[in-house]
């Protein structure tokens, strides 16, 4: 059976609602527990099998820097001559130029055949989230290859312990894929990742311990071993010289939203930082006194909320707490489980976050302060109950620059 004129003429479908006798049903892992009677079905490894793509797909997950390291690793691709498509949680990407907005940070297995097909680039890199894990949102792609880029306390709200966390993140390495870790190899299939120890197939594995580059265009350590992971990646899959790539990546201008110099005087950073662990690289990653406007998803993890005023405490030298992604969450509450983690520093609670852009600019400009805005990144809106309102923590502070 031609599956390829089935998908052309949008004659393949995974919700059983639309089902009728012209169409073919894509029975996935997600859609399995309403199709349960259906006899007749495809299966996405059936579909892509079908298809004769010629794509190489790389999966990255990780709790931070996945965007990241998708960016430059296509970056590098694109510059070598190769078509490519990045999708994740900036959208869809092919050949630079946003293709689709941001959803899911992988979307339904269907969406992204779809997207392969028709694109067709040479490759196809993905960020692969522990929810996509669980539901199986990456069935029957075979990957070329997988990063893994950091672990660290996220989506507790979802996977209930750091263990369970970390088992679904090992399960995503137990093929044998060639394999890029950021880490350090305790044995044969044994890698100890940011503390924890992480069990993986040894077949392909490469483990960077620390970067394998220096020069880079993002502020911060923590971005080294980003950028490192993709070359690595990029060497292995092309066979191009390391040194040829380490040139090319120099011409690498940065990611929207992520350690983002959106003004010079005062010197203000956009960053997606969100979780405990991020925020600290971040604030890390730059000298001098430093303000810090954060807060934290509503209806989500909230035992990293402490923690997350922990970080702070530790490295600023004052914060204001605003809205996030409130969500259905009270943003007072959620401005106060951060602040339970804040012990020496002087805070400040703001929950419009206009307002409290506001007033940090105002504090940065008169103690000569570095004002970080974390959380959104290049977010284009807050997400509250019932609705989305648009925002973006970078048009807003350049138009108050503009306006002082």
């Amino acid at each position: 059976m031609d599956l390829t004129y089935y998908l052309k003429n949008n004659l393949i479908i995974d919700n059983t609602k639309e089902l009728s006798s012209s169409k073919l049903f894509l029975k996935t892992s997600q859609n399995a527990k309403y199709s349960a009677n259906i006899k007749d079905y495809i299966t996405p490894k059936k579909l892509l099998n079908s298809l004769n793509l010629k794509t190489k797909f790389i999966g990255i997950t990780g709790t931070n820097g996945k965007t990241t390291t998708a960016f430059v690793l296509g970056f590098l691709l694109r510059s070598l001559g190769y078509s490519v498509a990045v999708q994740g949680t900036e959208g869809l990407f092919f050949n630079g130029e946003e293709k689709e907005k941001k959803t899911l940070t992988t979307p339904p297995i269907f969406t992204t055949i779809k997207r392969a097909f028709k694109y067709k680039p040479d490759f196809f890199i993905m960020e692969v989230s522990s929810h996509a894990i669980v539901q199986n949102r990456i069935e029957g792609i075979d990957f070329s290859a997988k990063i893994l880029t950091s672990f660290s306390q996220d989506h507790l709200d979802f996977h209930k312990s750091m263990d369970e966390y970390k088992k679904v993140k090992e399960l995503f390495f137990k093929d044998e894929t060639i394999k890029i870790l950021k880490g350090k190899l305790l044995s044969q299939n044994e890698v100890e990742i940011d503390g924890y120890r992480f069990r993986v197939n040894s077949k392909n594995l490469y483990v960077l311990e620390k970067p394998i580059v220096n020069e880079i265009s993002m502020a911060g350590e923590f971005n080294k071993m980003n950028f490192s992971l993709a070359l690595k990646t990029a060497q292995l899959l092309t066979k191009e010289d390391l040194e040829k790539l380490k040139e090319v990546i120099k011409r690498f201008s940065g990611v929207p939203g992520r350690m983002e110099i959106v003004s010079k005087n005062p010197l203000i950073i956009v960053d997606f930082a969100h979780t405990p662990d991020g925020i600290e690289k971040v604030l890390k990653a730059v000298e001098g006194k430093k303000i810090v406007v954060f807060g934290a998803g509503g209806n989500r993890d909230g035992n990293k909320r402490h923690l997350m005023g922990k970080a702070a405490d530790k490295y600023a030298d004052y914060i204001i707490l605003t809205e996030d992604n409130p969500r259905c969450e009270e943003k007072k509450k959620i401005c106060l489980d951060i602040a339970s983690g804040i012990k020496n520093t002087p805070f400040d609670i703001i929950l419009d976050r206009k307002e409290a852009v506001k007033k940090a600019l105002e504090i940065a400009k008169e103690k000569n302060m570095v004002l970080f805005l974390l959380g959104k990144g290049d977010e284009k809106y807050i997400e509250y109950c019932n609705n989305k309102i648009r925002y973006n923590d970078k048009e807003f502070v350049k138009r108050l620059v503009g306006g002082f």
